[in-house]
């Protein structure tokens, strides 16, 4: 709704941010599942759990830790892999948890068998587990009471993980129900048997599983999920190059429609991890090879994947990956992220261009987060003007509000938001260009009754007259604005 006068908010607000594989323990990352990695020094390496890392964490503007494999409940780092440790006060978590502290960052650890086996099969827990969890909810209670603020509680559930999943949900809310529990579930990219298709049905049986088909079970995995978990978050990685440097997976913008469809809905958030890394598959030890199927992310790609989960009413993000993964394969390794090893370093570590990129583009939202999380999203709305079928795929249609034409002179995308305290519209405008090729794009949209806008761009405020309720601007390659327009 069109309001009289320039909006004032209180900066009281922020948007969480979260990233895979923080800062990195001591020892050897797996290989093939093996303890010891063909890229990493014979010794393997000492632990960076100093104050610089989780500082320098700090500082890309990510304001919760995920330990998850680097120091799970009840274990420590041996010579030979990681062991049980039953004594808490000498598990790594609990240094780990330690130095959070200190630097004011909270926590959300996790188990390993919960994460890996309770939480992903089809049969509830037992008393024994249950018994389990209960001594390392009262622990971690004790011990740190402001830092534990939520629980990992397993990664990319399939529809079958079902009952294991809301067993053990329902009894951690139940001890401790100030606890967030976050799950990064499956995108859209899965198969359809993953999201509960039952393959033997008649609608599937010898036809090819069409997207539209699959987005129908999507629909129903994100409702029950989201219902369980009052959040729905998942990752999707867009910027692939199976067919060449400029690919984007066509489903990115499709995938946040539809978690945000869901979200509107059942009444939950719709949240997104996102990629800041490149991962390369097929790689020889012996040659050092690789072929990438993840490229390296830029800081246009970054933008672009951060505004465009904003323009879908995304309320928390989180990127994938801070440091290299402990983890590896011939199938996938990881090149780079927002912060490698290096041992022509001093400290051993080093961040590269991608934790830079990552980190400017958080300083921009922290920046007016407080505006944009007031406001509630209605739908959104699409100019296409290329065959990328990310754009093409959104069915957008949204009509609320007093955003009348938009035009563009590349791809564009609308976010349509309303801000239920004060009635205010609210739109993210995203240059939807596919980032690689670094397009500018011309925007004007028509603002009825209005003849002044608010908007926000690289987190600073400008406050500007429109021509005949138009508003006119350019809009670098991945870049978005949030526009509140308004009756002076």
């Amino acid at each position: 709704m069109l309001q009289h006068g320039k909006p004032q908010y209180a900066d009281d607000r922020r948007l969480e941010m979260t990233a895979y594989m923080g800062p990195r323990r001591a020892g050897k990352r797996k290989f093939n599942e093996e303890y010891g990695n063909p890229r990493d020094p014979e010794a393997g390496f000492p632990e960076f759990w100093t104050d610089e890392v989780f500082e320098a964490y700090k500082a890309a503007g990510l304001t919760f830790l995920i330990p998850e494999g680097d120091a799970f409940y009840g274990t420590r780092v041996a010579e030979n892999g990681v062991v049980g440790e039953e004594n808490f006060e000498k598990s790594d978590l609990y240094r780990f948890l330690k130095i959070a502290e200190k630097h004011g960052l909270p926590v959300y650890p996790s188990q390993a068998e919960l994460m890996y086996v309770m939480a992903r099969r089809d049969t509830e827990m037992t008393e024994d587990e249950k018994k389990m969890i209960a001594d390392m909810v009262a622990t971690l209670k004790k011990h740190f009471p402001n830092t534990v603020k939520g629980l990992l509680l397993t990664d990319e559930p399939m529809m079958k993980h079902r009952v294991g999943l809301e067993s053990c949900t329902k009894y951690i809310q139940e001890l401790a129900p100030e606890w967030d529990i976050f799950i990064s579930m499956l995108p859209i990219y899965g198969t359809a048997e993953m999201f509960g298709a039952d393959m033997n049905d008649p609608q599937f049986k010898d036809r090819e599983v069409t997207l539209k088909m699959k987005e129908a079970e999507y629909q129903k995995y994100v409702a029950a999920y989201g219902g369980l978990l009052h959040e729905f978050s998942f990752d999707y990685y867009a910027h692939n190059c199976d067919a060449g440097p400029e690919t984007l997976s066509p489903t990115f913008f499709r995938n946040l429609e539809l978690a945000a469809e869901g979200g509107k809905k059942g009444g939950f958030p719709m949240s997104a991890t996102l990629q800041a890394f490149r991962m390369d598959r097929g790689y020889d030890p012996d040659t050092g090879k690789g072929q990438p199927v993840f490229r390296e992310t830029t800081y246009e790609d970054v933008r672009w994947q951060v505004y465009s989960a904003l323009a879908f009413g995304a309320r928390r993000l989180g990127y994938f990956t801070f440091w290299q993964h402990y983890n590896e394969s011939q199938y996938e390794v990881f090149p780079t992220a927002m912060v490698v090893y290096d041992e022509a370093e001093e400290a051993g570590w080093r961040k590269t261009g991608i934790y830079y990129d990552v980190k400017k583009v958080n300083e921009q939202v922290h920046a007016c987060d407080h505006v944009f999380l007031r406001f509630d999203w209605k739908g959104c709305r699409t100019v296409v003007k290329s065959n990328d079928e990310n754009i093409r795929l959104v069915e957008g249609g949204c009509t609320a509000g007093s955003l009348g034409d938009v035009t563009a002179t590349r791809d564009t995308l609308i976010g349509c938001f309303e801000n239920p305290e004060d009635g205010r519209d609210g739109y993210w405008l995203v240059n939807a260009h596919n980032p690689y090729f670094y397009e500018w794009s011309t925007v004007e949209a028509t603002f009825a009754d209005a003849d002044r806008v608010v908007y926000y761009r690289a987190g600073k405020e400008y406050d500007r007259p429109l021509e005949n309720g138009v508003f006119r601007i350019r809009l670098g390659a991945g870049e978005g604005v949030f526009v509140i327009p308004y009756k002076e």
